[in-house]
């Protein structure tokens, strides 16, 4: 049991705004909350200095690469990218995240054969 909530506390540790600069490789304080803003990651403030939660940012920072991996393999990228993903809920979240966007080209070609499916296809697409 103790393991568990130490791997659920991991998920939902925080980082400052420095450390999510080396992170994303960037020195410039306002640069870093520009990147943060665009980003959606909403910054916490706290007394002694503002926080983000790493799980945002990990799922920020792999977008990119799931995107790509989304278009070169569209039938099993997820399974493609659970195998490496470092972390089970960065990989929910960024499943669920793009689960719902659509793919820029289709897959496949429909024809329709008469006036009726004619009409179907253009109701539902």
């Amino acid at each position: 049991m103790i393991n568990d909530n130490s791997q659920n506390s991991k998920s939902l540790s925080t980082l400052t705004i420095q450390d999510v600069g080396v992170k994303i490789k960037i020195t410039d304080s306002e640069a870093i909350k520009r990147w943060l803003k665009n980003k959606n990651i909403q910054i916490h403030k706290f007394p002694k200095g503002n926080y983000v939660y790493q799980v945002d940012v990990d799922c920020e920072i792999d977008k990119p690469f799931v995107k790509d991996l989304r278009n070169k393999y569209p039938n099993n990228w997820k399974e493609i990218y659970k195998k490496i993903a470092k972390d089970h809920s960065v990989y929910e979240m960024v499943v669920l995240s793009l689960g719902a966007e659509f793919f820029d080209k289709p897959l496949t070609k429909i024809k329709t054969i008469n006036p009726i499916e004619d009409a179907l296809f253009k109701r539902y697409s």
